[in-house]
């Protein structure tokens, strides 16, 4: 969880594009968080504050350090009071994602392009198709 927190500060402090204002609201977020980890108990409302400041500075730094999953059971009541949840959370959701299915399409019984030997790779014109991306 530090790492990511240490991972994430240098996000800030090495991206170019970055205003000093971003980098001044984000660094002192990922301070107040930082000061978090020596506690036995983390103080709920520094935490909100914290996040939402770190939110305010630039979103993805946030949700980066969201799917770090012992910085999101860390700081889950700040969490869950700004209405986030963490990468395990969203993850046990979702039982199998449909993105990693192959969509089905009308190929009436073709095989695909990228699965035909040289020979038969054709475009619409005739002429051969380079060879199909990957290692060979």
């Amino acid at each position: 969880m530090q790492a990511a927190i240490y991972r994430t500060q240098l996000l800030v402090n090495r991206t170019p594009h970055f205003t000093t204002q971003t980098r001044r609201e984000a660094n002192g977020a990922l301070d107040t968080l930082q000061r978090q980890l020596g506690r036995n108990q983390v103080s709920t409302g520094e935490s909100v504050t914290a996040i939402e400041r770190l939110m305010r500075a630039h979103a993805s730094l946030a949700f980066g350090l969201l799917r770090d999953p012992d910085f999101a059971e860390r700081f889950t009541p700040a969490l869950r009071q700004l209405g986030l949840r963490g990468i395990t959370q969203r993850l046990e959701e979702v039982t199998t994602s449909v993105m990693a299915e192959p969509i089905p399409g009308p190929t009436r019984g073709r095989r695909h392009r990228d699965e035909l030997p040289s020979s038969e790779r054709f475009d619409a014109d005739g002429n051969p198709l380079p060879r199909p991306p990957g290692f060979y």
